[in-house]
């Protein structure tokens, strides 16, 4: 039995892996699907003053609480920002680390720095236009390349305003997490990112790295789902 901790991305929640949690547990393993303050169902928790490391420590304080180790810890899009934070700072826990579409903290960075020009300067114009200046806007899931219908419905009903402070913390990391070997990089081609298709370049170039490319949206998770339990369950056979 391998142990999953599936976190989510920006605008979402823990509700986005709902096609992916059940089948995972259906084949025996434990899985979590935590909701970080300010999201989903904890949006009443938002405020100016949720961060980057708000966040890290909604993850971190799950492992610890839990008593969780040997984790598989799972990442979509904002959430490998938090993700690479968690396993520098408890790297003893994890035992791989699979990101989707997501990004991956350095020391020093923030993830508006990691930004694509057209998507950072699209954020900048919505938060200029806002009502609440703090909060950007969950932006329509045709952005992400979803486009069914009943997922576009779906998603949209779901996400809801994030704190801008989670994109403009920098990522505070020793390199600890680098100890653990065992990652995987998952690229949905639906959503275009040139800083996506970089590190699916360098995981394919790096043999520590698994490199898997998905012809899906963004939030494949929901529209892919097959794939994402597949490639999970892969992953915990290497566990």
């Amino acid at each position: 039995m391998a142990t999953f901790v599936l976190v989510h991305g920006a605008w979402h929640g823990g509700w986005c892996w709902a096609r992916v949690a059940p089948r995972l547990r259906a084949a025996g393993h434990e899985v979590f699907t935590p909701t970080m303050t300010g999201f989903g169902e904890r949006s009443h928790f938002l405020s100016p003053d949720v961060g980057l490391e708000v966040n890290i420590t909604d993850i971190s304080n799950v492992l610890l609480w839990e008593d969780l180790n040997d984790v598989i810890l799972v990442a979509a899009s904002y959430a490998g920002m938090v993700t690479t934070c968690v396993a520098d700072r408890m790297p003893e826990r994890i035992a791989a680390l699979v990101y989707q579409n997501a990004f991956i903290a350095a020391d020093g960075v923030a993830q508006n720095d990691l930004l694509p020009d057209w998507r950072r300067e699209m954020i900048e114009q919505e938060l200029a236009e806002a009502e609440i200046p703090w909060q950007m806007p969950a932006p329509d899931p045709k952005l992400f390349g979803v486009t069914d219908p009943a997922e576009l419905e779906w998603i949209g009903s779901k996400m809801a305003p994030q704190a801008v402070k989670t994109f403009q913390d920098k990522a505070r990391v020793t390199g600890a997490h680098e100890a653990i070997t065992n990652r995987t990089y998952i690229r949905a081609t639906g959503y275009p990112n040139n800083t996506f298709d970089r590190y699916l370049a360098e995981a394919q170039a790096d043999p520590n790295w698994r490199a898997d490319v998905l012809d899906t949206s963004h939030d494949a998770m929901i529209t892919a789902a097959d794939d994402i339990v597949r490639i999970l369950l892969e992953v915990a056979e290497t566990v």
